[in-house]
């Protein structure tokens, strides 16, 4: 377990024994031996590096006067875990093990610097669910709703003798059949969508399908309209790929259709449930969108997150639904209504993009696990999900009503209940108050929200919006949660107010 950890180097000036201390030291720090297990022995250390057995022995008896091992009687010599729980132990010389001398290293930061990592994004906590009492956020699922016993018979299913017999095959040119045909029957059938198995690819979340598609329709310097407020995701990605971002103002009905749109190859819109307001674009102004971008030879990534949650017996009809043109890419996922970290996602679109955005995932990750979309597959075909999502529609529908009651009592017709259904209210706070400082004031006391400013393209202007989930919150903490929030809003009030909106 130590090869190529201790590499001895009879030319250099530092004595052996030296450098096989420090070199153990380095390892033990850096936890490269495990705690319960013996060190490697003096007579096979001093074996395998083929030095002496005193030089060895003079290392052990230096490290354990510095602290780093102990020994046990015929047991030989351990880890001394007080090291590892003193990050700043130092070793007898007086520096730490680790600083050893070495060649320059690469500047990652500055090499990366303006790309991607330092970009803000759409995160949330790990822990949100342990950590607040209070916890709005957006996109996750009440574990405590989960269907676990049939979850669990439908993974047990997945891996029968068929199922490992799968595991075992490529499927970069394929996806699961059973899965397909789910998603065809039980998930795009309700949003109007008619597709052919050879027009939907399974992605890993919607994520990596709004990825793909981005990649595939354009190239740097070609322009990708978004939204403005809208999803900053999709402007990140396109920045990383030298995709220029053209921002495209939203009302109350959803992507206002301007002649601004001209300007873009692509266009990027939420119209059933618009990120972050929520609005839900009308069929008279889909229809109107769908003939402007065929006049123009514009292609539209419809992005139908939280598709199946709707709150009405018949939803609206996705854009896709009357895309008769073939200009429509339709980007789908189950993580909203399954489990966030299953991440199945999927692409709805002509044969020749899906052959295209296969080849393209092959590339990326070969294909999703299979094991992961068989289980989906059996879930959807049993009737599980079907049964699941009536259960969500129901509590998010309550929850929802106590949510909007509870802001009205506060704030007065500043948020607008959600026209299509989902799980989150997009809240416009008064011009003072920065969300970010009301966000900090209201975590110490278990609540937490997502700052909606970084949504628009002028971020100062509207730091004052605020995204309330209510998708994990017990709907008997949603008043007392709205409260909390509520009373700290005057502390988060500026005497220097954002600018007002355009």
């Amino acid at each position: 377990m130590y090869e190529n950890m201790i590499v001895i180097d009879r030319q250099a000036r530092e004595s052996l024994q030296k450098q096989i201390r420090r070199q153990l030291a380095i390892g033990i720090v850096n936890r490269q031996f495990p705690l319960r297990e013996p060190l490697p022995s003096i007579r096979r250390l001093a074996s395998d590096l083929k030095v002496s057995v005193t030089t060895v022995a003079l290392a052990y008896k230096a490290l354990k006067a510095d602290g780093f091992v102990v020994s046990r009687d015929r047991s030989g010599f351990f880890v001394n875990p007080a090291v590892l729980a003193d990050p700043g132990h130092r070793s007898a010389a007086g520096r730490q093990p680790t600083e050893t001398t070495r060649p320059p290293r690469v500047d990652y930061a500055r090499l990366f610097r303006g790309r991607s990592f330092d970009r803000e994004r759409v995160v949330k906590p790990a822990d949100s669910l342990v950590r607040y009492r209070y916890p709005f956020v957006c996109g996750l699922i009440d574990p405590s709703l989960f269907p676990l016993p049939q979850w669990r018979e439908c993974v047990r299913d997945a891996v029968s003798v068929v199922g490992v017999g799968n595991g075992a095959t490529d499927f970069s040119e394929t996806d699961d059949q059973m899965l397909i045909e789910q998603l065809i029957q039980r998930v795009l059938a309700r949003r109007g969508i008619l597709a052919r198995p050879d027009e939907v690819l399974v992605t890993v979340g919607g994520q990596q399908a709004l990825y793909i598609a981005i990649r595939l329709l354009l190239a740097p310097g070609e322009t990708i309209g978004v939204e403005d407020p809208g999803y900053p995701d999709v402007v990140n990605m396109a920045r990383i790929e030298g995709i220029n971002v053209e921002r495209l103002p939203v009302d109350d009905e959803g992507l206002i259709l301007s002649e601004r749109l001209g300007r873009c190859k692509c266009l990027y819109v939420t119209p059933s449930h618009q990120f972050p307001t929520t609005v839900t674009m009308p069929l008279a102004r889909k229809s109107r969108l769908l003939e402007l971008t065929e006049q123009h030879g514009q292609f539209v990534i419809e992005d139908d997150y939280e598709a199946e949650i709707s709150f009405n017996k018949t939803p609206p009809r996705a854009l896709k639904s009357l895309d008769r043109w073939g200009n429509v890419i339709y980007v789908g996922s189950l993580s909203k209504s399954l489990l966030q970290g299953l991440r199945v996602g999927y692409l709805v679109a002509d044969r020749e993009f899906i052959r295209e955005a296969r080849a393209l995932r092959h590339y990326m990750l070969r294909h999703p696990p299979v094991n992961n979309q068989r289980s989906v597959a059996l879930f959807l075909q049993r009737g599980y999900f079907d049964r699941f999502v009536a259960k969500l529609t129901r509590i998010y529908r309550r929850r929802c009503d106590v949510m909007h009651e509870s802001l009205e009592r506060h704030f007065p017709g500043a948020a607008v209940k959600p026209e299509y259904g989902g799980a989150i209210i997009w809240l416009r706070l008064p011009e003072d108050v920065d969300a970010s400082v009301l966000h900090e004031l209201v975590e110490p006391e278990g609540v937490f929200f997502e700052t909606g400013g970084f949504t628009f393209s002028d971020e100062r202007s509207n730091r004052n919006h605020i995204r309330l989930g209510y998708s994990v919150i017990d709907e008997a903490l949603i008043p007392e949660g709205i409260d909390r929030i509520a009373r700290a809003v005057p502390e988060a009030s500026s005497d220097d107010p954002a600018p007002a909106d355009p």
